[in-house]
């Protein structure tokens, strides 16, 4: 792991890139016209999920934002640092930009993932921490950052380090105000722009209104707080959702077959703009590794740390 520390001056990463020619004839694009139609190496990781029933139905693919949705509290930063953790063991290079955890505290949690622990030995706590480093970089700043800022540490993650992965946790930090349409339309238009010039794919956690009749219905594309440009321009929209009436009920009777029988989270793919699935998964989560998984029954496995 490495941290990028926010001393850094970012001027010259606050620019944006030179103007380039749009408009190009058809022919220009032959090699990635052929590339589309081309089988894919078997041996190639696509950018997706392995560890749930997402797996081989969303990729993250290069030049794309994706929208990570939901309520307050339902886990959306623990289901991506999940995410996070596939992508890394398919040997991208990931960003995460946590502004309401400090690295270490995030490192934690990613680590009880990776390992499937509660409470992971000191001597595999180093061995994470070794994997991690080629794979895996924090930013280190918690609190407010202006979008100048923000944009600045994504290109120089792609300029500087070849990144190819970030996770910016959360939209709110960066457009506090529920009420700057403004500013997060433009935030969102920069996000994609950033994109598009860099190859990043940029992963934003992003927050759902309160329903006025409470959480237990899980919440669309639509539900999203603040400016409609955010669902507009993503390329997904992924939406994450607790069931927390189960919870209540298995707190009254923890053996309460039928609570047991429901999964823990719904996780929906609401929008995949390049993409030919769209639709929502079920899935069980396991408190001791702070993993989800697909069902009540599978067990939770160390990640691989290879080399």
């Amino acid at each position: 792991m490495q941290l990028i520390p926010d001393t850094i001056d970012w001027a010259s990463y606050a620019q944006a890139t030179e103007a380039r020619v749009k408009v190009k004839a058809a022919s220009v694009f032959t090699d990635e016209l052929l590339a589309e139609f081309t089988p894919r190496d078997p041996k190639h990781k696509p950018p997706e999920m392995f560890s749930t029933k997402l797996r081989g139905r969303i990729e993250f693919r290069p030049a794309e934002l994706t929208a990570w949705a939901g309520y307050n509290g339902h886990r959306k930063s623990m289901f991506t640092g999940q995410v996070a953790l596939d992508l890394m063991t398919s040997g991208h290079r990931t960003l995460l930009m946590s502004f309401e955890m400090a690295p270490a505290r995030s490192l934690a949690r990613m680590a009880r993932q990776a390992l499937g622990l509660p409470k992971p030995a000191g001597v595999s706590l180093q061995a994470f921490s070794r994997w991690t480093d080629g794979r895996l970089w924090m930013f280190d700043h918690v609190g407010r950052i202006n979008t100048e800022v923000c944009l600045a540490v994504l290109r120089y993650f792609a300029e500087e380090l070849k990144g190819q992965q970030v996770f910016v946790d959360s939209m709110m930090m960066v457009c506090g105000s529920e009420e700057s349409m403004d500013e997060q339309k433009q935030f969102v238009t920069d996000l994609v722009r950033v994109a598009q010039e860099t190859g990043l794919h940029i992963h934003l956690v992003t927050h759902c209104r309160k329903p006025q009749n409470g959480e237990g219905t899980p919440p669309t594309k639509y539900d999203l707080r603040g400016s409609a440009a955010i669902s507009d321009q993503a390329h997904n929209v992924i939406t994450v959702w607790s069931n927390k009436d189960k919870h209540l009920a298995l707190q009254k009777d923890p053996s309460d077959a039928v609570a047991l029988a429901k999964p823990d989270a719904r996780v929906c793919v609401e929008k995949q703009r390049n993409g030919s699935w769209e639709g929502a998964v079920g899935l069980w989560w396991d408190s001791a590794s702070m993993r989800f998984c697909d069902d009540r029954m599978s067990a939770v496995e160390p990640y691989r740390l290879a080399a």
